[in-house]
């Protein structure tokens, strides 16, 4: 009897210690410094989507580890996708900056990826697309800009973050197409970044720029660049309070941009699920709350099948505007 009651008391004792070996033998997720990438230079969309997020993380500690931002600009998100898909599918501390320019890729066939081979993660807002000019520009409104453009439509030239046949290629066209330009004779210049594009606007390389309202945000504010006209379906607020819709002016143009984080292939579920529900949290933050006034970022979250629907609908719908707007064949 004294055996089996000294035989009782281990087994209690065991059970009552399992639940405390179990915490001890699963690290806490994440284990190590998170990294963001973002695919392109400093100062544009997908930096700032990159900054922003890892500083509202922090601020509202939803995030233990340090949380880095790299920068691996290159073949406008290809070189960031080919690098997590083949080299590290299988890092669990890295997300990669994504929008809608990487759709238009897949689109225009530039990109050789698709969204099923990585792990689409969140979107977490949408940037609308924006036009703008240098502080001392001679075009003090949208329809000067579009006079002169119907008059000489070769002599204008637009610097934009995505390449030919890319997201601000497809603005201009659709601009070019709503005002009945022909659309092969366009002047268009591709940068590596909407920081890159700016700054050939302000040395007076190129006559307008058109990218996002939140890359501009910040030149706007200091007054180094007009903003001429948002591509949006909805009031901005903020810096773009006072800028007119392009529909304002006659122009039917709305051109809205998602931004928002995939993870490598190889992403445990459980990890996978770790950041869905902690950006689901930051965007629910004061902090998070100021940098969509901040940026004139709208509201948008999405995860799991309805993100993957969202996707799978939007390059259906680039790829049949890529050949309404002759940009592919």
């Amino acid at each position: 009897m004294k055996l089996y009651k000294r035989f009782m008391l281990a087994v209690l004792a065991l059970a009552a210690a399992a639940p405390f070996a179990g915490g001890v033998s699963q690290a806490a997720y994440p284990d190590k410094p998170v990294e963001l990438i973002a695919p392109a230079n400093p100062g544009g969309g997908w930096d700032m989507t990159c900054r922003m997020s890892a500083k509202a993380l922090k601020d509202a500690s939803l995030v233990s580890q340090p949380i880095v931002v790299a920068n691996k600009p290159g073949g406008f998100g290809v070189v960031a996708m080919t690098e997590i898909t083949k080299k590290r599918p299988d890092d669990q501390n890295v997300l990669v900056a994504f929008s809608a320019v990487l759709t238009t890729q897949m689109a225009v066939k530039k990109n050789p990826f698709t969204y099923r081979d990585v792990k689409p993660v969140a979107v977490l807002f949408v940037d609308y697309g924006a036009i703008a000019v240098r502080k001392d520009s001679k075009y003090a409104s949208f329809k000067e800009l579009l006079d002169d453009w119907k008059k000489q439509p070769g002599e204008i030239s637009f610097a934009g973050s995505s390449p030919p046949g890319g997201l601000d290629h497809m603005r201009i066209a659709m601009l070019a197409k709503a005002c009945g330009i022909p659309i092969p004779k366009l002047r268009y210049v591709s940068f590596q970044g909407g920081a890159d594009a700016l700054a050939a606007l302000l040395g007076g390389h190129v006559t307008v720029f058109v990218g996002e309202a939140g890359e501009i945000a910040g030149h706007a504010e200091a007054g180094t660049i007009k903003p001429l006209a948002v591509l949006a379906d909805r009031k901005l607020t903020g810096i773009f309070e006072k800028v007119p819709m392009a529909k304002e002016m006659g122009v039917n143009v709305s051109s809205p941009n998602w931004r928002g984080f995939y993870a490598p292939p190889g992403m445990k579920n459980e990890n996978l699920k770790y950041w869905e529900e902690t950006l689901g949290k930051m965007v629910k933050t004061p902090q998070w709350a100021d940098v969509l006034k901040k940026q004139a970022w709208v509201d948008l979250f999405l995860t799991g099948d309805k993100l993957q629907t969202f996707l799978d609908n939007e390059l259906a719908m680039y790829q049949n505007l890529a050949k309404e707007l002759g940009l592919v064949k």
